[in-house]
């Protein structure tokens, strides 16, 4: 009688190393990247931002205006307890929006509360030139 023994093959075992070391990458990965989930309304006058952002203090949270950016940046910190499991992310975020060309950034203003962030963006009132359409007309002919 043959006594069959199964080993992993050096493959399966390479295999397993790469499993354990992307699972580690990933983990870390998931946290170097939260991005917090967001809602943009176009409303008449303005448009609004909302971010859902629980578990960070306002004082940790960022908002600047370069150009015709607009960063919402900020960190959710862990705590000191001893934790057993969590399907949490935590680290640093940062969210980026284009402005559109109609917002008035100098009259953004936002809001924090319950871990959510609220943020206005009025749009300029149009110029009473913007839908002016003209015909093209051929230049007379010089004498």
């Amino acid at each position: 009688m043959y006594n069959l023994e199964l080993r992993p093959t050096r493959r399966h075992l390479l295999g397993q190393e790469f499993d354990k070391f992307f699972d580690s990458l990933n983990a870390k990965a998931q946290e170097a990247m939260y991005s917090p989930t967001c809602e943009i309304l176009d409303e008449e006058k303005r448009y609004s931002v909302s971010l859902d952002i629980p578990g960070i203090k306002k004082e940790d949270i960022n908002l600047e205006v370069n150009e015709n950016q607009f960063f919402v940046t900020g960190e959710r910190k862990r705590g000191e307890q001893q934790v057993v499991r969590s399907e949490k992310v935590y680290g640093k975020f940062a969210r980026v929006f284009t402005l559109p060309k109609d917002v008035n950034p100098d009259a953004i203003v936002a809001s924090f509360e319950n871990g959510m962030l609220d943020i206005s963006l009025p749009k300029r009132r149009k110029s009473p030139y913007s839908k002016d359409k003209y015909q093209l007309k051929p230049i007379p002919p010089k004498e």
